[in-house]
């Protein structure tokens, strides 16, 4: 497979205590700033971070469909319901190409040699990606009339993947357990929400018709979702360089919800070091969450005359 490379070298010095490393004012160490040997047989390609790119992986591909009905109830009030489907193929995935081999034939581990001994981490991507979006979306929506208006809508999704996206700081990591086997890390997408309600409304506050109570105006929008998706991670667990190891799950997640214990830990079971835990991406979801605005604002009037 053909591929193109770029190299980045991220060299830091550090000291606690005692003089400065060095002084901007005396110039950049000697010695510093010196490219390394693109022999790798020089060994000096191992603190380099290797990004490579397929160049003849396969161009990534959408699928949309969608179905929809709307009907007028009335003379004020239109509900609606619609289906969408999304389906994505080829996606872009990251993984370290350089990740340790299994200790042996047929098992499930990452303790053995580094496939490229003379390289450090080599981050590769790839375009075997693949999502699936299912949602439904109902509401109803009240034209202003009389002094008040409405709306309401719902949406149950359901949105999976094994890449979500590459550089969040949530959700899950890019890179998978195993580089070599996609099969746990196709779960919910780290932006799955499947429960959404939200309303809102706009009414005139029937306050009274003196100067100081009318023409007041009440509006507010209320939002409700469900929690997403995360993934428990194991830090004892050392699959490789930027690959996040995962524990054992032994049974359905609980959630107790107190400050102190969101989920349930008992069903986790840590793993020996190099070794590939059996939990799916994303099996657990976070707290849910509400927010409500509310907005009381007055109509002014001005009147203006005219004389010629």
């Amino acid at each position: 497979m053909r591929s193109t490379c770029r190299g980045l070298i991220n060299t830091s010095l550090s000291r606690t205590t005692g003089t400065p490393l060095f002084l901007l004012k005396d110039g950049i160490p000697a010695g510093f700033l010196t490219p390394p040997s693109l022999n790798p047989a020089d060994g000096q390609l191992k603190p380099i971070r290797v990004r490579a790119v397929a160049n003849d992986a396969p161009k990534t591909t959408m699928t949309q469909a969608s179905f929809g009905m709307q009907r007028e109830l009335g003379h004020e009030l239109i509900v609606s319901a619609d289906f969408v489907y999304t389906r994505g193929s080829n996606l872009a995935t990251l993984i370290n190409l350089n990740q340790p081999l299994p200790s042996a034939a047929g098992v499930d581990d990452a303790k053995g040699a580094l496939p490229y001994p003379n390289f450090g981490f080599v981050e590769w991507r790839s375009q075997n990606g693949k999502s699936e979006y299912k949602g439904i979306d109902v509401g109803a929506q009240r034209r202003f009339e009389k002094g008040y208006s409405f709306g309401v809508a719902y949406t149950l999704g359901d949105s999976k993947d094994n890449t979500s996206e590459q550089l969040t700081t949530q959700g899950s990591n890019a890179f998978p357990q195993d580089s070599r086997d996609f099969t746990n890390w196709y779960g919910p997408s780290d932006y799955d929400v499947r429960h959404r309600f939200t309303a809102n409304f706009v009414v005139n506050l029937p306050l009274g018709q003196n100067m100081f109570a009318r023409d007041w105006v009440a509006s507010g929008v209320y939002a409700a979702r469900t929690g997403r998706p995360f993934t428990v991670n194991q830090s004892t667990n050392n699959v490789g360089v930027n690959m996040f190891g995962l524990p054992n799950m032994n049974g359905s997640p609980t959630y107790p919800g107190t400050v102190d214990k969101w989920f349930d830990t008992s069903i986790f079971t840590p793993v020996a070091s190099g070794v590939f835990g059996n939990e799916v991406r994303n099996e657990l979801r976070g707290p849910g969450f509400q927010s409500f605005d509310l907005t009381v604002q007055r109509i002014l009037r001005f009147s203006s005359r005219v004389q010629t």
